[in-house]
């Protein structure tokens, strides 16, 4: 591969940057990616991308049981003459404990994966810190290969009601004989269906092993970026001069082939939002420090170059004191 930022050695100035995207745009971002950092930031950001899809898939079986629990009160849910309602929510929870499962299974892979790649002290002792409760994890681990391999699981639903608390519970269990239908169940595995309260609540179970996820990927999340942060971050300045020079490079061209009838602010407020287009009208027209603080609100405060400056400030000026006015009437009106 020859790009040419490959031939300049570290660290890349703005200087080299600019220059590798005069060159080759495309292969600029290619080559900042491909860093060592840029790959460390990838692999950060799918393990991360693993840890949101488990908790999204948990998160619609929980909610789907929450709707059952709530629509089965009403006495029309089972009256329905044309469907049964309470099939259909038990196929829908059929079908996100499979999700579940199978995001779970490919989280917890791209985590080894991650881990081989990035070792992170103390990893092991968080593991065991955070999933406390004995054979969980390889009872879902198990559960996503009964899903896959056997059959998809069959949750079915109960409704528990304590007429003198007037306390109602909606569930959906998978019954233990059901489970060691399947002969795939490891040791310890087979020990947590044991030790279960039969039927096992799918509820229960996911939601436990979600908050241990949860504890454990936020003390993960903070110690790779302590342990690593050496890696990352050349990476994630060259991605700062990197997206600086395309700003500077995009708003130049904004600049320079604006109408000229065009009122400036009303041309910038496209671009901003309503409290940093307030801030630039609280300026003195056409001020440097009013040229200073869209350069700021639009990124570019510390990339911009004298020649881009005073195209601004020009532009400020070619509408003259009057433009404030009729900036603030636009804005007013729902144009920021």
């Amino acid at each position: 591969m020859n790009r040419y930022l490959d031939a300049i050695p570290h660290p890349w100035t703005r200087e080299a940057i600019q220059q590798a995207i005069f060159t080759n745009f495309t292969e600029a971002r290619e080559a900042i990616e491909d860093t060592p950092g840029g790959i460390f930031w990838r692999a950060r950001l799918d393990l991360e991308d693993s840890l949101w899809m488990f908790d999204c898939s948990v998160t619609e079986l929980l909610d789907e049981i929450a709707v059952f629990g709530e629509r089965s009160q009403s006495p029309a849910f089972w009256q329905t003459a044309d469907a049964d309602q309470a099939d259909a929510h038990k196929r829908a929870v059929k079908r996100y404990i499979f999700n579940c499962t199978s995001s779970l299974m490919a989280l917890v892979d791209h985590a080894r994966n991650f881990q081989t790649a990035y070792p992170v002290t103390g990893f092991r002792d968080h593991l065991q810190k955070c999933f406390r409760t004995p054979g969980l994890h390889s009872f879902l681990q198990c559960f996503r290969n009964y899903n896959t391999h056997w059959r998809v699981a069959e949750a079915n639903w109960s409704i528990h009601s304590d007429f003198r608390s007037g306390h109602r519970e909606a569930r959906f269990v998978v019954s233990k004989r059901e489970l060691l239908r399947w002969n795939g169940w490891s040791a310890s595995a087979r020990a947590y269906i044991s030790a279960a309260t039969d039927p096992i609540d799918i509820h229960a179970t996911f939601a436990e092993y979600r908050r241990s996820a949860q504890d454990f990927y936020s003390w993960h999340r903070g110690a790779v970026l302590a342990q690593y942060s050496d890696t990352f971050r050349p990476y994630l300045e060259y991605k700062r001069l990197h997206q600086g020079v395309l700003k500077c490079l995009k708003w130049n061209a904004l600049v320079s082939h604006a109408p000229k009838s065009v009122n400036p602010y009303t041309y910038i407020a496209q671009y901003l939002s309503k409290a940093q287009l307030e801030a630039l009208l609280a300026l003195e027209h056409g001020s440097e420090a009013q040229v200073d603080a869209l350069m700021n609100a639009l990124g570019i405060g510390d990339f911009c170059c004298p020649e881009l400056r005073r195209k601004v400030a020009s532009f400020f000026e070619s509408f003259g004191a009057t433009a404030p006015q009729v900036a603030q009437t636009g804005a007013a009106s729902g144009g920021g």
